[in-house]
């Protein structure tokens, strides 16, 4: 059979049209006559994605009750781009004909790799991840490395963005110190993967087993991500006009 999953940049969506998503994903497999799932990991799949959407909306709603939220996610935001703009920075230092410079940027490419996808741990793991990252950059072992490359204006963007998040969201903690405290990023991240095993995993079944189970749950999940596609796709075309035209009228 020639199965194929509709393509969908979930990671794009915002967090509401995210948890709409599996919620759909949710109210439409669960349309499949129960007699044709008889498959242990098809179920258990769906049971960890029930759970974690259960979390995923109280903390959605956690988000929506807190006015600190906004600013956490934004200081977090600013922190993975100081990340990104130090990793840019090394790749184009790499590509330098003076070999001393080349062999400075291979040390600080070897001590970052090791903290690679810092962006992508929860709040606080980033947190103390680049608190680590910063230490060993300022260490005797690098410091010269730094200078030498000029890159002291990045470790410090690093250090000053990762300080700036972790007084607001210590702020938000010690508000919420009664109240539970749910890691909007880590609950996310969590359901994306399990999200994407899920359906790798349908539609692995689906080209190699005749029960209808997995063709109609394929069926349903690429209605569903064909509908968020386009609407993705629209959103992006939106931005994309607004940008060039101001782009136009600054010119």
């Amino acid at each position: 059979m020639n199965s194929i999953l509709e393509p969908l940049r979930s990671s794009k969506l915002s967090q509401m049209e995210f948890g709409q998503l599996l919620r759909r994903h949710l109210a439409d497999l669960a349309t499949i006559d129960k007699a044709l799932v008889t498959d242990n990991a098809y179920t258990n799949y769906l049971n960890q994605i029930a759970e974690l959407v259960s979390t995923y909306e109280r903390a959605l709603a956690q988000v929506r009750k807190s006015e600190a939220t906004e600013k956490i996610a934004k200081a977090d935001a600013e922190r993975d781009k100081a990340l990104m703009a130090f990793t840019t920075a090394l790749k184009l230092h790499s590509l330098s004909d003076d070999p001393v410079e080349v062999e400075a940027t291979r040390s600080l490419e070897i001590l970052f790799n090791s903290f690679k996808d810092l962006a992508n741990l929860s709040y606080e793991a980033q947190s103390i991840g680049m608190d680590k990252l910063v230490t060993e950059l300022n260490s005797p072992t690098y410091s010269e490395k730094v200078i030498y490359l000029h890159m002291s204006k990045y470790v410090s963007r690093m250090t000053n963005t990762n300080n700036e998040f972790k007084t607001l969201f210590s702020g938000r903690i010690v508000a919420g110190a009664n109240t539970e405290n749910l890691d909007m990023k880590a609950i996310r991240n969590d359901l994306y993967n399990v999200y994407n095993d899920f359906t790798e995993y349908v539609l692995a079944l689906s080209k190699i087993s005749d029960l209808p189970l997995y063709a109609s749950a394929l069926n349903l999940l690429n209605a569903a991500r064909k509908y968020y596609a386009d609407q993705l796709a629209r959103h992006l075309s939106t931005l994309a006009s607004a940008k060039e035209k101001k782009s136009t009228t600054t010119e």
